[in-house]
């Protein structure tokens, strides 16, 4: 953490709406990325960004200083993204309602065409990705977030492990057994 952020969450701590913005831009994309990356599209994930940016304005002064402040905004954004996933669940559950994916994991929304790519490695290339998405959002929840954080957040396992509060152990476990899950449902679905 540099010294202009420590000055910033100083001041932020001591009630400076402006320090506190300044923060939120230096932060925003990184945490709004991982949000939709969990929840799964982008209007949900700003939602799901806003709640954490107010959590995190009335928790600062909680902060202890022990880890960069990202790792401690991206473990609030963690924690209720999963909520906003159990909630989600809950209501499809009770609704048969199917919960929406139209840009989970990044996806372009404007179109996924590459310029040299024909109709048919287009539409394999989106069947690919669709059936990516479904396995990996069968995976168990702890085992779903450690890989999404790594795969498609680059994080590395530390970062992960401080994000989710748990060992580095911990989450080479969780992203271990993600990847034989994957691993074997997709080569079932590679298979002609």
């Amino acid at each position: 953490m540099d010294n202009h952020e420590l000055e910033l969450i100083r001041r932020a701590r001591q009630g400076s709406v402006e320090a506190f913005d300044q923060l939120v831009r230096l932060h925003d994309r990184q945490v709004l990325q991982m949000i939709r990356n969990i929840v799964g599209n982008l209007d949900d994930a700003y939602d799901v960004y806003q709640e954490t940016f107010i959590r995190a304005y009335h928790k600062l002064a909680s902060f202890r200083f022990e880890s960069e402040l990202s790792t401690w905004l991206g473990r609030i954004a963690i924690n209720l993204s999963i909520s906003w996933r159990k909630r989600q669940r809950r209501r499809q559950w009770l609704t048969l309602e199917p919960v929406n994916n139209d840009a989970v994991y990044g996806k372009n929304t404007e179109g996924d065409a590459q310029p040299d790519e024909g109709a048919e490695g287009l539409m394999m290339n989106r069947e690919l990705r669709a059936e990516i998405l479904r396995e990996v959002n069968r995976l168990p929840e702890q085992q779903r977030t450690v890989f999404i954080l790594k795969h498609f957040q680059g994080l590395k396992i530390r970062e992960i492990a401080d994000m989710m509060d748990c060992a580095e152990g911990t989450v080479k476990n969780h992203l271990f057994r993600a990847t034989q899950k994957l691993q074997k449902s997709l080569t079932a679905y590679a298979q002609p």
